[in-house]
């Protein structure tokens, strides 16, 4: 699995907290929700929740609408503002769609060579991210 993720990163989001936002494929309504994590399975595959539904998931790079039963994705945005998909996570290190290996961080710093993850309880303020609800 590598380095598993820090669990201070997990659980319902805080307004002072780091908690990844998540968003996955809730089986039981059949619909995309945005959550965050509960427990690492793995360095691809985590146990989600909205508040209501929890799901053991794996990380996709599907786009928003595109997601089925078992997905799940992380977003992260760039330097340069280009969002992208994460496709492996451990420690403080992220794969992304590209191939790419970069380090991954909660802050907005354009210029520290890290992609932002974006947090559960935030406004959106990624582009091509979902505003979280946890009424979703």
């Amino acid at each position: 699995m590598g380095r598993p993720l820090n669990k201070r990163y997990f659980g319902e989001p805080t307004t002072d907290g780091d908690e990844i936002k998540v968003r996955f494929y809730d089986t039981t309504n059949t619909q995309e929700v945005n959550g965050w994590i509960v427990k690492q399975l793995g360095s691809k595959k985590f146990r989600v929740t909205d508040g209501t539904v929890t799901e053991d998931c794996f990380l996709s790079t599907a786009d928003d609408g595109a997601l089925t039963s078992g997905d799940m994705t992380i977003t992260v945005k760039d330097d340069a503002d280009a969002v992208q998909q994460v496709t492996k996570i451990s420690g403080r290190v992220v794969t992304l769609e590209d191939g790419s290996r970069t380090a991954w961080t909660f802050t907005t710093s354009a210029v520290d060579e890290k992609v932002e993850i974006e947090e559960a309880g935030t406004d959106g303020d990624l582009a091509g991210a979902d505003d979280f609800d946890p009424d979703a």
